[in-house]
């Protein structure tokens, strides 16, 4: 068993180096412009194989989220640019929660044992906390802007998070994100042309900040009422 782990740990960070390789040898393909250089093939193709297609977007946005990729968020620009919104942010939602599912499995699987000694044992009211709200604090990890998505997988892990709570947190957490940033996408030309770099500008708009707020406000009205309740 300790054999096999070793095994899967070994292949899983071989297939993430592997890539890191692939792009930095090729850095200039994964930009932005290469997308319009080929935009009538990959149209063209989109429209003769459509699910395929869709199943293409969806399993790369996965593989970048286990792979860390900095920039995700082009490719969910790029899928609300090819599929539209909604079709588009389902399957940044698909991807994005399968990618970070997996990630999750691998580092609790091999690193749980490791952060709960060494890390959290030193701040045990951290864990102490974090079992009292649990599912609030799941929902601001993922809505709050700021923390890598990577980095909110193995905090999660860390902690000994259920899977299935990880699994629909992450589900819920990444809907509003993907569904602004595949409506964003639409406009993906406009903003190629104008030469504009991805940033938090680029939602900084109030129909995308309103309802991102609503939900977030919405979190920290439960865990206040929730607090209140206890104390009472």
């Amino acid at each position: 068993m300790i054999v096999q782990k070793k095994i899967l740990l070994i292949t899983f960070f071989l297939i993430i180096f592997s890539f890191w390789v692939i792009y930095f040898l090729n850095r200039d393909f994964f930009e932005l412009k290469t997308l319009f250089i080929y935009l009538e093939i990959i149209q063209n193709y989109i429209s003769n194989n459509f699910l395929f297609s869709f199943f293409i977007f969806t399993f790369s946005y996965c593989f970048l989220i286990v792979c860390n990729f900095p920039i995700a968020s082009l490719l969910s620009l790029i899928g609300g640019f090819l599929y539209g919104t909604w079709l588009g942010g389902m399957g940044i939602i698909i991807g994005g929660t399968a990618g970070s599912l997996i990630v999750f499995l691998v580092a609790k699987l091999f690193f749980h044992d490791y952060v709960a000694k060494k890390l959290l044992h030193k701040y045990l009211f951290i864990h102490k906390y974090f079992q009292q709200n649990e599912l609030e604090l799941m929902f601001l990890i993922r809505l709050i802007p700021g923390i890598p998505f990577f980095a909110q997988n193995l905090i999660l892990a860390g902690l000994g998070v259920n899977s299935l709570k990880f699994f629909l947190t992450t589900l819920v957490g990444l809907s509003p994100w993907a569904i602004i940033f595949a409506s964003i996408g639409k406009g993906l030309e406009e903003i190629f042309i104008k030469d504009q770099d991805l940033s938090f500008s680029l939602i900084a708009k109030p129909e995308y900040l309103i309802p991102i707020s609503l939900i977030i406000s919405l979190v920290i009205f439960i865990l206040l009422f929730k607090k209140k309740i206890k104390n009472s």
